[in-house]
């Protein structure tokens, strides 16, 4: 069977109106995928549930429907139990055979098959002429998971779709289809207040939540991923608008040549560069080094900024304390090129002028001292200010200083700068004796599953490299 194609037809009588015209458009021939996320509530699995059912019906050709979710003890943790449910809502109940693990159409044939990832992925990997793909709880659907389970689709016109409730900007679900949505995908974000038959009862319990736990209520019922919070540093729209920047901005940058160091002496942690050129990030590297390679990842560092004829610019937290004395010796040594300037950069350091307002555009401010518990929290306030400038001025035409301008060259790999930036999307503000602090990276790790943010500490060290004891003026 050559798939479903042109037959398949628009969507029938489903419990949501607020969703028709997504289905209307995703059951379009040409239609590859599509994502449906946001929060808890929303009808998402329900509504999905009448729409195939009805599909299902009214095509007069066979359909296979494979039907995943990562872990799967039980049928009736699956689907399934949504799709007898639809089939009755519908009056369906004698065109359908329900049977233990599978649902088949009496005419045609169609059948519904439902496995668990986790424990099926190489079943799931030898199924074939599957039409058309449910990934329930596709916020837990790793890239190399999708790497197998993708293949089962790729008849001409089969349909991919991934329903989700957003956890991090890190999950490969959110990057791959709602970040960088492919060609021929459709995307739609649907919350609880789109529902239009959930409970009253339902409802006083949402608002009830959103009262006593603001953040938990937008990640958990308006389906913002953490990272994404309005206590983010960063926001990827701003971070995506500072691509070529400068270009977009008809603007010559200008500034010293910096390198930033993010050292690492373990397997889980990197190392990573930033190379700040003329005031545009032109290249980012990561790699990871143990105890004993410490010396070649500061020689790394080292001719990395050689090459750029920049300074160095490394943290001086823990394994970092070995960079600039390392680098010294190298300067001295006859056997070795050039020689490297460095700078220190104390991220658990007093904030830099304390006095002087917090943010330099407008005096009325709180002063530095007051807004910023230590110099790290500083730099990243000052970077991911830079950041929101130059979005409003790349998307609204706000004139900025040149100087304030974030701009990354296209020419660093895509993949490296969406690393990046989900990086500096992830740590969210925390308060420590009434100031901003970055949340800890132990914290992160712990409560949101996410590595160290190298790169973008290296970002933030080569952008922030005067934030130090030293100036780079009497270098």
């Amino acid at each position: 069977m050559a798939g479903i194609g042109a037959e398949r037809e628009i969507a029938g009588p489903l419990i949501n109106p607020n969703l028709v015209d997504f289905w209307n458009e995703v059951l379009k021939p040409g239609v590859d995928g599509a994502a449906l996320y946001g929060g808890r509530s929303s009808s998402k699995t329900r509504d999905t549930a009448c729409c195939l059912v009805h599909l299902v019906d009214t095509v007069p050709v066979k359909i296979r429907v494979l039907c995943i979710r990562r872990f799967q003890n039980r049928i009736q943790e699956s689907v399934y139990t949504e799709l007898k449910w639809a089939i009755q809502h519908l009056g369906l109940s004698d065109r359908f055979i329900i049977q233990k693990t599978t649902i088949i159409h009496r005419i045609t044939g169609s059948e519904f098959i439902f496995y668990g990832i986790e424990r099926n992925l190489e079943d799931i990997k030898g199924t074939s002429e599957i039409d058309i793909l449910w990934c329930e709880e596709a916020e837990k659907l790793t890239a190399d998971q999708w790497k197998v389970i993708e293949p089962t689709i790729r008849k001409e016109d089969s349909l991919a779709i991934m329903l989700f409730n957003p956890n991090l900007v890190t999950d490969f679900v959110w990057k791959e289809f709602v970040v960088n949505t492919p060609p021929n995908w459709v995307t739609r974000q649907i919350n609880y207040d789109q529902n239009p038959f959930l409970s009253k009862k339902a409802v006083r319990g949402i608002k009830s939540m959103e009262d006593r736990d603001p953040d938990g209520y937008r990640h958990i019922y308006l389906g913002i991923p953490k990272g994404e919070s309005e206590l983010s540093i960063f926001r990827r729209k701003w971070l995506d608008a500072c691509i070529d920047a400068h270009k977009v901005l008809g603007l010559e940058l200008t500034g010293r040549n910096v390198v930033g160091f993010d050292p690492a002496d373990d397997g889980e942690d990197a190392c990573a560069t930033a190379a700040l050129k003329q005031g545009v990030f032109a290249g980012i590297e990561e790699w990871h080094a143990d105890k004993d390679q410490l010396p070649d990842s500061a020689k790394r560092a080292r001719a990395t900024a050689l090459q750029a004829k920049a300074t160095l610019s490394y943290d001086t937290i823990g394994v970092g304390a070995f960079v600039g004395g390392y680098v010294d010796e190298l300067n001295r040594r006859k056997d070795v090129l050039g020689t490297v300037q460095h700078v220190p950069f104390n991220a658990g350091g007093a904030v830099v002028d304390p006095d002087k307002p917090s943010d330099p555009h407008n005096t009325n401010s709180v002063k530095n001292r007051d807004e910023y518990l230590n110099r790290k929290a500083q730099a990243w306030g000052n970077t991911a200010r830079k950041a929101m400038m130059t979005f409003n001025a790349v998307t609204r035409g706000i004139s900025i200083p040149p100087s304030d301008v974030l701009s990354f060259s296209s020419d660093v790999p895509e993949e490296m700068l969406d690393a990046l930036f989900v990086e500096l999307c992830v740590p969210e503000w925390v308060e420590s004796e009434g100031k901003k602090r970055v949340e800890p990276k132990k914290q992160i790790k712990k409560i949101k599953g996410v590595k160290s943010h190298n790169l973008a500490d290296a970002v933030i060290a080569a952008d922030n490299a005067e934030i130090n004891s030293y100036s780079l003026d009497n270098l």
